[in-house]
C-alpha cells in the first residue's frame, strides 16, 4: 500500500510540472506576440518582413536590410474565454466530482522589445527581449478536475542578442544566442480521503472521517531556471520584389529547481507519519522545443504585398516529464505526454491605402501537439484557426504606429483522464481567444 501512496503523490507533482498548456495562444503554450505588424497578418511574415525591428528575433539575417538604428516596442493583451462542460466526472467510489465551470483562462499582457543597429554596410547587430512561452489559468478550487489542476502559471523571459552579415547583395546570414529564464508555479488538490482508502482501506479510514472528497489538501510546486539556446537564419532576394527567409531556433533545456509544498488537513495528519506529504525541494526537466520556419514575401504591386509562412515546432522533444524529489519518501516518477511535432500555416496581405497608411489581414491554421488520448484537464489544447487584421500609420517623421487584432477559434476539446487518486475527469472544453496588440517603432 505504501508504494501506491508514493506513486500517487509523485504522479500529482508530475502532473503539475508537465501541465503547461491550457488552450492557449499558439500551439500548446508557445507565444507569438512579438510584433504588432506581423500579428496583423497572422505572423505570416515573421521570417521575411522588415516593417519593424522584430526581424532581430524573427530572422536575424534580415537585419542587413536596415540602414539606420531601428527600435520597436510592442505590447499585446490576451483575453481568453473558456467553458468546461462536465460529462460525468467521478471519484474512485463513482461519486460526482462537480459540474460545469467557466472563466478559468486568465488575461495576460505580453511585452516585446527589439532593436537593430547597422554596424557597417554589410554587418548589423540586434537585440530582442520577449516572452516565447507562457500561460496563466485559474480553476475554481471545487471544480471537477481540482485533483488534477487548479492554478497554472508559466513565465519565460528571453534575451536574444544577434548578428547578421551580408554575403552578397541578395543573400545574408544571421544568428544569435538566447539567454532564457523560466519560472513556473502550479497547484492541484489532494484527495486525502482517497489516499487513505488506497493505503489503509475503507474500514480504517471511514471512521476517521477520511472518505474520498471529505478531506482535501493542496499541493503547490514552484521552480525556475536560466538556460541557453541559439538561433540562425538566412534571407535571399533574387529580385527586388521577392524575399525568401528560413530560420531555426534551438530547443532550450530547462532544469527547473524549486520546492513542493503541501497543505494537509488535521484529519489527514496520520498520513504524514511515513514522511510523505511534507515540504521538499524538487527538480524537473522542461525542454522547450526547437522551431523551424520558412517563408516568402512578394511585393506584387507598389501597394500590395503578399506573405506566406510555414512553421514546424519540435514538440516531440517533450514526450514526458520526470520530477525528482529530495524527500526519499517520494521517489522520482514520470508522466507520459506523447507530444507530436506540430505545423502552422499562415498567409497574409498588406495594402497601402495611402502614403502614410497600411492595412493588413491574415489567416493561419495552427496545429496542437497534444495527442487526444493524453489530453488532460490542465491541457485541453486543440487545433485552432487564427483570423487577423491590422494597420500601420507613418505620418510622423521617423515614427511608426501599429495595431493588430487576432481572433483564435479553438476547436472543442474532449478529454477523459484518470488522475493520481483514481479520480476520473470527463468533459468538453470550448474556448476562444481575443488578442489585441499595439506597437511603436522609431527609426533614428
Amino acid at each position: 500500500m505504501k508504494t501506491h501512496l508514493k506513486l500517487s503523490l509523485g504522479s500529482s507533482a508530475v502532473g503539475l510540472m508537465m501541465a503547461l498548456a491550457p488552450a492557449a495562444f499558439a500551439g500548446s503554450f508557445a507565444l507569438n506576440e512579438n510584433s504588432a505588424v506581423d500579428l496583423g497578418r497572422a505572423n505570416s511574415g515573421r521570417v521575411t518582413q522588415t516593417d519593424d525591428a522584430s526581424a532581430a528575433f524573427g530572422n536575424p539575417a534580415l537585419m542587413t536590410q536596415y540602414d539606420r538604428l531601428t527600435i520597436t516596442a510592442t505590447g499585446s493583451y490576451i483575453n481568453g474565454t473558456a467553458e468546461f462542460q462536465d460529462r460525468g466526472s467521478s471519484d474512485l467510489l463513482g461519486n460526482s466530482l462537480g459540474g460545469d465551470t467557466e472563466g478559468f483562462f486568465d488575461d495576460a499582457v505580453v511585452p516585446a522589445f527589439h532593436a537593430v543597429y547597422p554596424i557597417s554596410e554589410r554587418v548589423s547587430a540586434g537585440l530582442s527581449v520577449n516572452a516565447p512561452y507562457g500561460l496563466s489559468s485559474s480553476y475554481d478550487e471545487n471544480w471537477a478536475g481540482r485533483y488534477q489542476a487548479i492554478d497554472s502559471s508559466l513565465e519565460t523571459y528571453n534575451v536574444n542578442p544577434s548578428l547578421a552579415v551580408k554575403i552578397s547583395d541578395s543573400f545574408s546570414l544571421g544568428g544569435g544566442v538566447s539567454i532564457q529564464y523560466a519560472t513556473a508555479e502550479l497547484s492541484s488538490g489532494i484527495d486525502f480521503g482517497a489516499v487513505c482508502f488506497a493505503q489503509a482501506g475503507p474500514a480504517t479510514c471511514g471512521p476517521a472521517g477520511l472518505a474520498p472528497q471529505s478531506a482535501d489538501g493542496r499541493l503547490v510546486v514552484e521552480g525556475d531556471d536560466i538556460s541557453f539556446g541559439y538561433n540562425a537564419g538566412a534571407a535571399f532576394s533574387p529580385i527586388d520584389t521577392l524575399t525568401f527567409g528560413v530560420t531555426y531556433r534551438s530547443k532550450v533545456e530547462h532544469d527547473l529547481e524549486g520546492d513542493a509544498s503541501f497543505t494537509v488537513p488535521d484529519s489527514a495528519q496520520l498520513l504524514t507519519a511515513s514522511g510523505a506529504f511534507t515540504d521538499t525541494p524538487i527538480r524537473a526537466d522542461l525542454p522547450l522545443p526547437g522551431v523551424f520556419e520558412v517563408g516568402v514575401e512578394w511585393q506584387a504591386t507598389r501597394a500590395l504585398k503578399v506573405s506566406a509562412n510555414y512553421n514546424r515546432t519540435d514538440w516531440s522533444q517533450l514526450q514526458g516529464l520526470e520530477v525528482d524529489f529530495d524527500n526519499p519518501a517520494q521517489p522520482p516518477t514520470a508522466e507520459e505526454l506523447n507530444y507530436s511535432d506540430s505545423n502552422r500555416y499562415g498567409v497574409g496581405v498588406d495594402y497601402d491605402i495611402a502614403s502614410d497608411w497600411t492595412l493588413r489581414a491574415g489567416y493561419a491554421y495552427d496545429e496542437s501537439p497534444v495527442d487526444p488520448e493524453f489530453r488532460t484537464a490542465r491541457i485541453p489544447d486543440n487545433d485552432r484557426n487564427v483570423y487577423a487584421v491590422g494597420a500601420s500609420y507613418k505620418g510622423v517623421e521617423g515614427w511608426q504606429f501599429d495595431v493588430a487584432y487576432n481572433y483564435l477559434d479553438v476547436k472543442t476539446s474532449e478529454f477523459d483522464r484518470t488522475g493520481p487518486y483514481n479520480d476520473r475527469v470527463i468533459g468538453l472544453v470550448t474556448a476562444d481567444v481575443n488578442l489585441f496588440s499595439a506597437g511603436v517603432t522609431k527609426r533614428f
